[in-house]
């Protein structure tokens, strides 16, 4: 029985699996641990991985990437029509009515939705998990970011059916991060003791989340969760091909939006800047051949301009990390050590930030790419019968706070309660009672659009039919959120 963790991110992707009595991130057929998050489609084949993304420039219209962000949501959505005039490839509207992907496969003219394709991704990170383990890949646990709505949740497990996974669980992106860092620990609280509070920040390309944490001996229990969907590293990329864009039209009169080509191109040349000016101060040079109309391009750019360009993004840096705090109702003096992971999390001006907030120094004891990928695959091996893990409790939290309304014949019209606060312990179950002599039915939906970065606040409804008229039904209802 196989034991894996996927960690699907929003450009990149990590196996890890269980074997040899322990914890292991798997290279693919490149010897590479890192699965770029690219599917690319041809006129006899399709390429998934790093054979995907060599063709981004050459077949820019048919390799798609970033689709992670439209799990779940319509095509109508305020948010896929703001990204679609970023991209590169087309989105086209699906017969539901959700988001799909329009590309030329096979010499054809086809709509894949977002599920689909995800599962094409899904299915070659399971071959890679096959050709490690040498036997067939079905258990498995999937990450998500904690800001995920039980829409996107369902597209995502849709994903995994399709690519032939029985995903036990999504797991949140820094809980599976928190239970890679606590359940090898050895020094933690007795349970009877004060809890050691550990608080995890998380910067990935297309979002920044944040958890506070309490262990002790065996448990691990969320406490708070905060995030920004719009903060990453994608963000600064965008800053600075904009930036370009407006240098380059001034100085070689060059529309770059206007070829696709180009711009993916300038993409991937300002995510090779950005990456140089971590680790360099001084001014580093973009130079680009035949860039567009036989143009050669040259520019320069050092990290303190670039902090400076990207200032507004950088002072959202603070917001959630106080609001885990104020949530918590924890002091600064409470934690006892702040790790930071994710790609992004490499941009000086984020550590600093971090750092600055807390009065302390940043620990970076995990492996920033592949914790959350070996903490799905140790969730993994803890739901599974065939392996023996170190007992460890796991609690994690509502992300927004849960409703149910139904409509009440007594009290005259709707009625509606809340279910699940904001950080309310999960899994958990609740059970209402209902007495009803009618059909009546309910709906779940999150209470607080302000904070849902989703438009639509629905999450399903149940119709209780077939009752007797006769006397009172009692109808037990169980709930649980997952």
């Amino acid at each position: 029985m196989s034991v894996v963790g996927f960690d699907v991110g929003f450009q990149s992707c990590y196996v890890a699996v269980a074997r040899g009595g322990g914890i292991e991130t798997i290279a693919n057929e490149y010897s590479d641990r890192c699965t770029p998050a690219f599917v690319s489609f041809g006129p006899r084949n399709r390429a998934i991985g790093a054979a995907a993304k060599s063709q981004v420039v050459t077949n820019c219209k048919n390799t798609v990437q970033g689709f992670k962000r439209f799990h779940g949501r319509a095509f109508t959505d305020p948010y896929v029509q703001s990204a679609k005039s970023n991209l590169v490839y087309d989105l086209a509207q699906m017969p539901s009515g959700t988001t799909g992907i329009k590309v030329m496969y096979m010499e054809e003219e086809k709509v894949f939705s977002i599920e689909q394709v995800t599962a094409m991704l899904l299915t070659k990170l399971k071959e890679t998990a096959e050709s490690a383990l040498k036997k067939p890949v079905a258990d498995c646990v999937i990450s998500v970011p904690s800001f995920f709505t039980d829409a996107e949740r369902r597209s995502v497990m849709d994903a995994a059916q399709i690519a032939g996974l029985n995903c036990l669980r999504l797991m949140n992106e820094t809980t599976a991060v928190a239970l890679a860092y606590g359940i090898y620990k050895q020094d933690l609280p007795a349970p009877e003791e004060k809890p050691r509070t550990v608080v995890f920040v998380d910067v990935g390309h297309a979002g920044y989340q944040v958890s506070v944490c309490a262990f002790n001996k065996g448990k691990l229990k969320v406490l708070a969760s905060a995030f920004d969907s719009e903060l990453g590293g994608k963000g600064f990329d965008e800053i600075l091909v904009q930036h370009f864009c407006n240098e380059f039209a001034k100085k070689y009169k060059l529309d770059v939006r206007s070829k696709p080509r180009a711009l993916v191109r300038l993409y991937q040349e300002c995510e090779k800047l950005k990456k140089l000016m971590s680790a360099n101060s001084s001014d580093l040079p973009l130079n680009i051949e035949c860039f567009m109309n036989d143009i050669d391009v040259s520019s320069k750019l050092n990290r303190g301009e670039f902090e400076e360009m990207c200032a507004a993004l950088l002072a959202k840096v603070e917001g959630p990390l106080r609001s885990v705090l104020e949530q918590t109702k924890l002091k600064k003096e409470d934690i006892y050590a702040v790790e930071i992971i994710g790609g992004a999390s490499r941009i000086p001006a984020i550590k600093e930030r971090v750092s600055k907030f807390f009065g302390k120094e940043l620990n970076t004891t995990l492996n920033a790419d592949e914790a959350v990928a070996r903490g799905c695959a140790l969730q993994c091996a803890i739901l599974s019968p065939a392996f023996k893990v170190r007992e460890f409790s796991i609690t994690d939290v509502v992300p927004y706070p849960i409703s149910l309304k139904w409509n009440s014949a007594a009290e005259e019209g709707l009625s509606d309660c809340e279910v699940f606060p904001k950080n309310h312990p999960s899994p958990f179950s609740k059970v209402l009672t209902f007495y009803r002599k009618e059909p009546f039915s309910l709906e779940a939906y999150y209470n607080n659009l302000k904070e849902l970065p989703y438009p639509d606040p629905t999450i399903g409804t149940i119709v209780f039919e077939r009752l007797s008229l006769f006397c009172l039904n009692t109808i037990l209802i169980t709930i649980k959120p997952s």
